[in-house]
């Protein structure tokens, strides 16, 4: 066999903290020595400094891919490296090099002897390719277990960019006072009686001349961000598992991140955006009466007069996927009265049905921790395998994330009721409608719409409107509806109350 005259040599080097790329050097140094030994001549050198090709490694390396093409081409003729570690640290990539090198008949070599003309040769190359992957493998492990037992003792991960809320070069161990209070401020606007929105927070801390960490304005998804983070409540994290409370402060609680938490998740259906955004209190629970279509409201100029219409669009699909039936049009704003009395009385009685008690969960949620505990001590004085640990530890922590979570959502749903609804109700600035609509939301599923015919110079009868109540409202929409509290003679006998237990996001 010829000797090679086109030869590449490979050097890589993972960690290079000071970037003065001596590894690559010593390493290129004595692959030349080595090259000029067997009067092979050198093509080019392809350099991976500071890049690792280890198994837990996930970038990518464009030498090396940019060499093996060049093997495949045929530019090159021999491969040599400083040692078979330097080249990888995967068995599964050391063989397909191998293959390569079988179907495309580079010559390799090593400055430690490796030889892979032979059978005996590339397995020997094959156990040090294995031996490397191990070695690797191991002390990822080591790492690791360092790592959580950092987690352990409530230290979070330090790296990553800045966080609102911490500050700047304090590896989030010092909390932002200013940014702290923003983010609290923030809280008690989500979950307390007014019932706002990240739209509101973000509005605000813009108000506030507070920008995000990168020095932009607030919008409601890097709001979003900053409740969604398990720092923000204090909370460590290891592989996506909630290990325990950090020791150093945090903006929020486990338990207000908590809260946080189970708002936003409720808010599962956000207000559309652009030219879709909801512009009536009604949009969306009124469907036709014959089909079943929701229907449309729209303004409309007619013989010179400009009002707005709800009508059953003959485009629009209905419930059974059929094309609406077009036989309603109505006036919006003799609807929006009927139903603007029905939800203004329905809110001012109060509901005669007991309040649920309140779940208290907090026996249970310190059961679970004091479990986690014990078995934390019975792993960290080496009674107890990794395997069973990590394995009973996923258990016992998905068990307390569901107690945490009821409790949340327990704790939200009571500091909504706490608020006047009459009060938000009365709010009938734009802003205010999404607010308004989930009011209605509680009061009503849907309201059937039926035409009344044309040329009608009286006003339209109540029947000409069927409202179904939302689950829990039956009885208290009947009584809002009523004669004596709307004033309505023969209301009573007209309108038809009937229970519902389909939601109204559907309808919408």
């Amino acid at each position: 066999m010829s000797k090679p005259k086109h030869v590449a040599i490979y050097v890589r080097i993972s960690k290079d903290r000071k970037g003065e790329e001596l590894g690559i050097q010593r390493q290129e140094k004595a692959c030349r020595e080595l090259c000029a030994r067997m009067g092979w001549g050198v093509f080019q050198v392809y350099p991976e400094n500071d890049v690792s090709a280890s198994t837990t490694s996930k970038r990518r390396r464009p030498q090396y891919a940019q060499m093996i093409r060049d093997a495949r081409d045929g530019l090159i003729d021999g491969i040599v490296v400083y040692s078979i570690d330097r080249l990888t640290r995967r068995i599964s990539e050391l063989t397909h090099f191998l293959e390569e090198q079988k179907e495309h008949g580079f010559a390799f070599a090593t400055t430690e002897g490796e030889d892979t003309a032979t059978a005996n040769g590339r397995m020997i190359l094959t156990i040090k390719g294995a031996v490397a992957q191990q070695e690797t493998e191991r002390m990822s492990e080591r790492i690791n277990n360092s790592l959580l037992q950092r987690r352990e003792h409530g230290k979070p991960h330090a790296g990553g960019k800045r966080q609102f809320g911490f500050k700047e070069g304090a590896r989030f161990r010092e909390v932002d006072e200013h940014e702290a209070e923003l983010i609290g401020a923030g809280y008690r606007m989500l979950v307390g009686p007014t019932q706002g929105t990240p739209g509101d927070v973000a509005r605000y801390w813009n108000s506030q001349g507070s920008t995000t960490p990168h020095g932009g304005a607030w919008t409601i998804q890097s709001v979003k961000r900053v409740y969604r983070s398990e720092r923000t409540g204090g909370i460590v994290t290891y592989k996506g598992q909630d290990i325990g409370d950090s020791v150093y402060g945090a903006p929020l609680t486990r338990k207000e991140w908590q809260n946080a938490q189970a708002l936003l998740n409720g808010r599962a259906t956000p207000a559309a955006q652009g030219a879709g955004k909801r512009k009536h209190v009604y949009s969306g629970f009124l469907r036709c009466g014959y089909c079943g279509s929701v229907m449309r409201v729209q303004w409309a100029t007619i013989q010179g007069r400009t009002f707005r219409r709800a009508l059953c669009h003959s485009g629009q699909r209905g419930m059974n996927g059929r094309l609406g039936c077009g036989k309603v049009s109505r006036k919006y704003e003799w609807i929006e009265e009927r139903l603007d009395e029905m939800i203004e009385s329905a809110l001012s009685r109060p509901s005669e049905r007991e309040e649920e008690p309140a779940q208290n969960l907090t026996r249970e949620i310190s059961l679970l921790e004091s479990r986690i505990q014990a078995l934390r001590s019975r792993w960290r004085d080496g009674r107890m395998d990794d395997e069973d640990y990590f394995d009973a530890l996923t258990h016992l922590r998905a068990d307390l994330r569901t107690l945490h979570t009821r409790e949340a959502t327990t704790a939200v749903r009571r500091s909504r009721t706490q608020a006047d609804p009459l009060t938000v109700w009365g709010d009938d600035r734009p802003e205010n409608l999404e607010r308004r609509r989930a009011i209605v939301a509680t009061v009503i599923d849907h309201v059937d719409v039926f035409s009344v015919g044309r040329g009608r110079r009286t006003p339209p009868e109540m029947s000409s409107i069927t409202i179904t109540p939302a689950d829990g409202h039956q009885e208290r929409a009947a009584e809002a509806l009523s004669a004596d509290d709307n004033g309505i003679e023969d209301a009573p006998h007209q309108v038809s109350v009937r229970g519902a237990f389909r939601s109204p996001a559907a309808e919408r």
